[in-house]
């Protein structure tokens, strides 16, 4: 996103990264902050913004049950009765529903690939919520900057 709003708009948004240790280990880095950069076609700012508020869709019902179906079968344990699996199905499409539909198909596919902590058991509402929040952070503060600047 970043190259092209510089390349077609003449926009350029910095990305401000700071890295957190968790109690767990490793690091993370995370992004704290966007500004857009003096310089930056003030003309294109418009259309800058509306570009990052499009890039922030998020997916219909229907794409998060999927998504989530998927993960499910890719998944060990998750397995519920028809009305657990309904009432759960429309808690965690409602939490994808509220990041960027190319974020939450991401994420999905990240925790049915990625090895986690106590082998790969269908993910809580917790994790999907923190991987969504981990992807699409950069994305909401780089269309709140475009839409300060604008």
């Amino acid at each position: 996103m970043l190259t092209s709003l510089r390349s077609s708009l003449g926009v350029e948004v910095t990305l401000d990264v700071a890295i957190r240790y968790p109690k767990s280990g490793g690091f993370l880095a995370q992004t704290v902050g966007a500004s857009v950069l003096p310089g930056s076609d003030a003309a294109s700012l418009p259309q800058a913004a509306s570009r990052m508020r499009a890039a922030l869709t998020g997916p219909t019902k229907e794409q998060a049950e999927d998504w989530l179906i998927m993960l499910q079968a890719a998944c060990a344990g998750g397995r519920r009765s028809e009305v657990s699996a309904t009432v759960a199905l429309e808690l965690y499409a409602g939490c994808l529903m509220r990041f960027p539909a190319d974020v939450a198909k991401a994420a999905c596919m990240r925790l049915a690939l990625d090895p986690r902590p106590g082998g790969n058991w269908f993910p809580t509402l917790a994790e999907i919520n923190e991987v969504c929040e981990r992807m699409s952070s950069s994305r909401r503060l780089m269309a709140h900057a475009l839409e300060k600047a604008a």
